[in-house]
Protein backbone atom coordinates (compact mmCIF):
# COMPACT_ATOMS: atom_id res chain seq x y z
CA UNK A 1 0.00 0.00 0.00
CA UNK A 2 1.52 3.54 -0.81
CA UNK A 3 0.92 7.40 -0.77
CA UNK A 4 -2.38 7.28 -3.60
CA UNK A 5 -4.00 4.27 -1.33
CA UNK A 6 -3.46 6.22 1.98
CA UNK A 7 -5.38 9.35 0.01
CA UNK A 8 -7.81 6.82 -1.67
CA UNK A 9 -9.31 5.37 2.03
CA UNK A 10 -10.63 8.68 2.85
CA UNK A 11 -13.60 7.58 0.57
CA UNK A 12 -14.55 4.56 2.40
CA UNK A 13 -13.76 6.77 5.87
CA UNK A 14 -16.52 9.36 4.42
CA UNK A 15 -18.93 6.76 3.60
CA UNK A 16 -18.35 5.64 7.31
CA UNK A 17 -18.47 8.86 9.08
CA UNK A 18 -21.22 9.91 7.80
CA UNK A 19 -23.34 6.04 7.60
CA UNK A 20 -25.95 5.75 10.73
CA UNK A 21 -23.77 4.49 13.34
CA UNK A 22 -21.29 7.25 12.99
CA UNK A 23 -22.64 10.63 11.91
CA UNK A 24 -22.72 12.03 16.04
CA UNK A 25 -19.35 11.70 16.02
CA UNK A 26 -19.01 14.75 14.14
CA UNK A 27 -20.61 16.74 16.97
CA UNK A 28 -17.05 16.27 18.85
CA UNK A 29 -15.44 18.95 17.05
CA UNK A 30 -18.21 21.50 17.12
CA UNK A 31 -17.61 21.11 21.53
CA UNK A 32 -14.29 21.45 21.22
CA UNK A 33 -13.50 24.75 18.85
CA UNK A 34 -16.36 25.81 21.19
CA UNK A 35 -14.21 24.91 23.93
CA UNK A 36 -11.02 26.19 22.86
CA UNK A 37 -12.12 29.14 21.39
CA UNK A 38 -13.76 29.96 24.62
CA UNK A 39 -10.87 29.09 26.86
CA UNK A 40 -8.54 31.26 24.73
CA UNK A 41 -10.28 34.39 24.82
CA UNK A 42 -10.50 33.72 28.85
CA UNK A 43 -6.85 32.83 28.79
CA UNK A 44 -5.59 35.82 27.02
CA UNK A 45 -7.81 38.55 28.97
CA UNK A 46 -7.04 37.07 32.05
CA UNK A 47 -3.22 37.50 30.71
CA UNK A 48 -3.72 40.52 29.54
CA UNK A 49 -4.85 41.40 32.89
CA UNK A 50 -2.17 40.17 34.65
CA UNK A 51 0.57 41.47 32.38
CA UNK A 52 -0.66 44.97 32.24
CA UNK A 53 -1.09 44.65 36.33
CA UNK A 54 2.92 44.06 36.72
CA UNK A 55 3.69 47.57 34.46
CA UNK A 56 1.08 49.56 35.38
CA UNK A 57 2.85 51.11 38.93
CA UNK A 58 6.19 51.46 36.58
CA UNK A 59 4.46 53.30 33.98
CA UNK A 60 2.22 55.31 36.23
CA UNK A 61 5.59 56.15 38.14
CA UNK A 62 7.16 57.35 34.73
CA UNK A 63 4.11 59.34 33.92
CA UNK A 64 3.31 61.11 37.47
CA UNK A 65 2.77 64.66 37.31
CA UNK A 66 3.19 64.84 33.34
CA UNK A 67 -0.90 65.35 32.23
CA UNK A 68 -0.31 65.35 28.91
CA UNK A 69 0.91 61.85 28.77
CA UNK A 70 -2.11 60.29 31.06
CA UNK A 71 -2.97 58.68 27.66
CA UNK A 72 -0.13 56.05 27.78
CA UNK A 73 -1.54 53.85 30.97
CA UNK A 74 -4.73 53.51 28.39
CA UNK A 75 -2.31 52.63 25.45
CA UNK A 76 -0.58 50.17 27.03
CA UNK A 77 -3.11 48.44 28.44
CA UNK A 78 -4.26 48.02 24.65
CA UNK A 79 -1.52 47.35 23.20
CA UNK A 80 -0.99 44.36 25.62
CA UNK A 81 -4.27 43.17 24.48
CA UNK A 82 -3.72 43.31 20.88
CA UNK A 83 -0.08 41.87 20.79
CA UNK A 84 -1.45 38.76 23.09
CA UNK A 85 -4.43 38.10 21.12
CA UNK A 86 -1.81 38.41 17.88
CA UNK A 87 0.12 35.76 19.70
CA UNK A 88 -2.34 33.50 20.43
CA UNK A 89 -3.87 33.33 17.07
CA UNK A 90 -0.14 32.92 15.55
CA UNK A 91 0.67 30.02 17.87
CA UNK A 92 -3.07 28.36 17.10
CA UNK A 93 -2.42 28.34 13.69
CA UNK A 94 1.21 27.38 14.08
CA UNK A 95 0.14 24.45 16.54
CA UNK A 96 -3.36 24.16 15.83
CA UNK A 97 -2.96 20.53 14.27
CA UNK A 98 -1.44 19.23 17.46
CA UNK A 99 -3.66 21.20 19.62
CA UNK A 100 -6.42 19.52 17.87
CA UNK A 101 -4.83 15.95 18.04
CA UNK A 102 -4.29 16.19 21.57
CA UNK A 103 -7.59 17.56 23.00
CA UNK A 104 -9.48 15.06 20.50
CA UNK A 105 -7.35 12.44 21.81
CA UNK A 106 -10.09 10.58 23.61
CA UNK A 107 -12.69 10.97 20.64
CA UNK A 108 -10.10 9.40 18.32
CA UNK A 109 -9.28 5.97 20.80
CA UNK A 110 -12.97 5.46 21.13
CA UNK A 111 -13.43 6.64 17.45
CA UNK A 112 -10.91 4.33 16.21
CA UNK A 113 -11.84 1.20 18.27
CA UNK A 114 -15.61 1.65 16.90
CA UNK A 115 -14.26 1.70 13.19
CA UNK A 116 -12.28 -1.79 13.53
CA UNK A 117 -15.35 -2.98 15.46
CA UNK A 118 -17.07 -1.81 12.01
CA UNK A 119 -14.81 -3.00 9.25
CA UNK A 120 -13.87 -6.55 10.86
CA UNK A 121 -16.64 -7.65 13.57
CA UNK A 122 -13.92 -7.52 16.31
CA UNK A 123 -14.92 -6.20 19.52
CA UNK A 124 -13.19 -5.65 22.56
CA UNK A 125 -14.08 -5.02 26.11
CA UNK A 126 -14.44 -2.05 27.43
CA UNK A 127 -11.92 -0.44 30.40
CA UNK A 128 -11.25 2.67 32.10
CA UNK A 129 -7.84 1.64 32.82
CA UNK A 130 -6.71 0.68 29.08
CA UNK A 131 -9.37 3.80 27.87
CA UNK A 132 -7.08 5.98 30.01
CA UNK A 133 -3.60 4.40 28.30
CA UNK A 134 -4.92 4.89 25.10
CA UNK A 135 -5.05 8.55 25.64
CA UNK A 136 -2.11 8.52 27.07
CA UNK A 137 -0.43 7.42 24.60
CA UNK A 138 -2.34 9.51 22.11
CA UNK A 139 -1.45 12.34 23.88
CA UNK A 140 2.28 11.20 24.29
CA UNK A 141 2.23 10.35 20.26
CA UNK A 142 1.20 13.55 19.30
CA UNK A 143 3.75 15.14 21.15
CA UNK A 144 6.65 13.38 20.01
CA UNK A 145 5.75 13.90 16.72
CA UNK A 146 5.07 17.67 17.35
CA UNK A 147 9.02 18.03 18.36
CA UNK A 148 9.97 15.96 16.08
CA UNK A 149 8.25 17.70 13.41
CA UNK A 150 9.55 21.11 14.62
CA UNK A 151 12.93 19.84 14.70
CA UNK A 152 12.98 18.39 11.54
CA UNK A 153 11.15 21.40 10.02
CA UNK A 154 13.31 23.84 11.51
CA UNK A 155 16.47 22.15 9.98
CA UNK A 156 14.38 22.48 6.28
CA UNK A 157 14.11 25.85 7.12
CA UNK A 158 17.51 26.45 7.21
CA UNK A 159 18.20 24.49 4.35
CA UNK A 160 15.90 26.56 2.49
CA UNK A 161 18.57 29.81 2.43
CA UNK A 162 20.92 27.13 -0.08
CA UNK A 163 20.34 28.06 -3.48
CA UNK A 164 18.24 25.01 -5.64
CA UNK A 165 17.89 23.20 -2.72
CA UNK A 166 16.08 26.02 -1.12
CA UNK A 167 13.60 25.60 -3.99
CA UNK A 168 12.20 21.76 -2.53
CA UNK A 169 12.33 22.98 1.46
CA UNK A 170 9.04 23.61 1.42
CA UNK A 171 7.56 21.09 -0.56
CA UNK A 172 10.04 18.58 2.11
CA UNK A 173 8.66 20.68 4.95
CA UNK A 174 4.99 19.90 4.03
CA UNK A 175 5.41 16.19 3.45
CA UNK A 176 7.53 16.24 6.82
CA UNK A 177 4.53 17.20 8.49
CA UNK A 178 2.39 14.92 6.61
CA UNK A 179 4.04 12.16 7.53
CA UNK A 180 4.19 13.18 11.48
CA UNK A 181 0.44 13.78 11.26
CA UNK A 182 -0.08 10.49 9.40
CA UNK A 183 1.78 8.89 12.35
CA UNK A 184 -0.42 10.15 14.94
CA UNK A 185 -3.73 9.38 13.72
CA UNK A 186 -2.50 5.63 12.32
CA UNK A 187 -0.88 5.02 16.07
CA UNK A 188 -4.45 4.25 17.76
CA UNK A 189 -5.24 1.16 15.21
CA UNK A 190 -2.07 0.15 16.27
CA UNK A 191 -1.85 0.58 20.02
CA UNK A 192 -4.55 -2.17 19.61
CA UNK A 193 -2.29 -4.48 18.26
CA UNK A 194 -0.26 -4.69 21.39
CA UNK A 195 2.36 -2.49 19.77
CA UNK A 196 5.01 -0.14 21.71
CA UNK A 197 6.26 2.96 20.55
CA UNK A 198 9.42 1.57 18.94
CA UNK A 199 7.54 -1.46 17.22
CA UNK A 200 4.91 1.35 16.33
CA UNK A 201 7.74 3.22 14.63
CA UNK A 202 9.26 0.31 12.85
CA UNK A 203 5.45 -0.15 11.31
CA UNK A 204 4.80 3.22 10.65
CA UNK A 205 8.72 3.53 8.53
CA UNK A 206 7.52 0.60 6.69
CA UNK A 207 4.34 2.05 5.61
CA UNK A 208 6.07 5.06 5.20
CA UNK A 209 4.46 6.08 1.79
CA UNK A 210 0.87 5.00 2.80
CA UNK A 211 1.30 6.95 6.80
CA UNK A 212 2.16 9.88 4.16
CA UNK A 213 -1.03 9.80 2.64
CA UNK A 214 -3.24 9.17 5.20
CA UNK A 215 -1.96 12.56 6.55
CA UNK A 216 -1.42 14.83 3.52
CA UNK A 217 -5.44 14.94 3.70
CA UNK A 218 -4.97 16.26 7.27
CA UNK A 219 -2.24 18.65 6.19
CA UNK A 220 -3.58 20.00 3.43
CA UNK A 221 -6.62 21.30 5.39
CA UNK A 222 -4.26 23.49 8.34
CA UNK A 223 -3.48 25.28 4.59
CA UNK A 224 -6.79 26.56 3.79
CA UNK A 225 -6.40 30.16 4.91
CA UNK A 226 -8.64 31.19 8.53
CA UNK A 227 -10.68 27.97 8.24
CA UNK A 228 -8.12 26.23 8.76
CA UNK A 229 -8.73 24.70 12.59
CA UNK A 230 -12.21 24.19 11.52
CA UNK A 231 -12.09 22.08 8.44
CA UNK A 232 -8.83 20.66 10.28
CA UNK A 233 -10.80 19.49 13.25
CA UNK A 234 -13.62 17.71 10.95
CA UNK A 235 -10.94 16.31 8.71
CA UNK A 236 -9.25 14.66 11.46
CA UNK A 237 -12.11 12.46 11.97
CA UNK A 238 -11.41 11.01 8.35
CA UNK A 239 -7.95 11.02 8.81
CA UNK A 240 -8.73 8.03 12.11
CA UNK A 241 -11.00 6.37 10.09
CA UNK A 242 -8.27 6.05 6.98
CA UNK A 243 -5.54 5.29 9.28
CA UNK A 244 -7.37 2.59 10.99
CA UNK A 245 -8.48 0.72 7.53
CA UNK A 246 -5.37 0.75 6.72
CA UNK A 247 -3.77 -1.08 9.97
CA UNK A 248 -7.07 -3.23 9.40
CA UNK A 249 -5.85 -4.29 5.46
CA UNK A 250 -2.22 -5.00 6.23
CA UNK A 251 -2.37 -6.60 9.87
CA UNK A 252 -6.30 -8.15 9.42
CA UNK A 253 -6.80 -8.36 5.80
CA UNK A 254 -9.22 -11.73 5.95
CA UNK A 255 -11.21 -10.05 8.36
CA UNK A 256 -11.15 -6.62 6.49
CA UNK A 257 -11.67 -8.14 3.22
CA UNK A 258 -15.38 -9.97 4.96
CA UNK A 259 -16.60 -6.67 5.52
CA UNK A 260 -14.98 -3.93 2.34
Amino acid sequence: MGFITGIGLYGKALDILFSRKFWWFLLFPVCVLLLLFIGGHILVSYAGDSLYGLVEGQITAWIQGISWLQWVNTATSILIRIVLKILYLFLFVAFGGYLVLIVMSPVYSWLSERTEAHITGREYPFSWRQFAFEIFRGILIALRNMFFQMLISFLLFLCSFIPVIGLLAPFAIFFTSAYFYGFSFIDYAIERKRFNIKQSVRYVNKNIALVTGIGTVFALALTIPWLSLLVCSFVSLLSVIAGTLAVARSLDTPAFAEHK
